[in-house]
């Protein structure tokens, strides 16, 4: 990459398409792709990378120890555990509503491990990707309805 790009995609804060743009560039020199379809992968990049760094910063200001959530809880270690409920917590419809949730139950039933997934849902945004992800039918940025 020549060096007066890297600077002024630097100056301007695209680190996301300064670390893709070389092999994006090969992709549309081996006829992969066409240059509005790099293109708009190397705003998907950006967009990615800075979702990604939000995501850190919001976590880390959280004050969580560790990353938590639903997709690796063992749901068969306790049966009793109410899925349909903690997954609609999950929703977080309870903070909009201005309610509170209390996680009540003996020892070692995975009340703990729920309440961090719970903290960790609610800190991270959700927004959508606005790149669909298959090459096959991409026609460039979009916005999700």
């Amino acid at each position: 990459m020549p060096p007066e790009l890297e600077r002024a995609l630097r100056s301007l804060r695209l680190s996301g398409m300064t670390a893709t743009l070389e092999a994006r560039a090969l992709q549309v020199a081996s006829h992969e792709m066409d240059f509005l379809e790099a293109f708009s992968w190397l705003v998907q990049d950006e967009l990615d990378r800075r979702r990604s760094r939000l995501l850190d910063r919001r976590h880390a200001l959280s004050g969580l120890p560790d990353h938590k959530d639903l997709k690796c809880f063992d749901w068969s270690y306790n049966s009793r555990l109410p899925k349909r409920d903690v997954l609609e917590l999950a929703t977080l419809k309870f903070i909009d509503a201005k309610e509170d949730v209390l996680l009540i139950g003996p020892p070692g039933t995975g009340k703990s491990h729920v309440a961090k997934a719970l903290a960790t849902t609610a800190v991270t945004p959700r927004l959508q990707s606005p790149v669909p992800r298959s090459a096959s039918t991409h026609r460039g940025p979009h916005r999700s309805a």
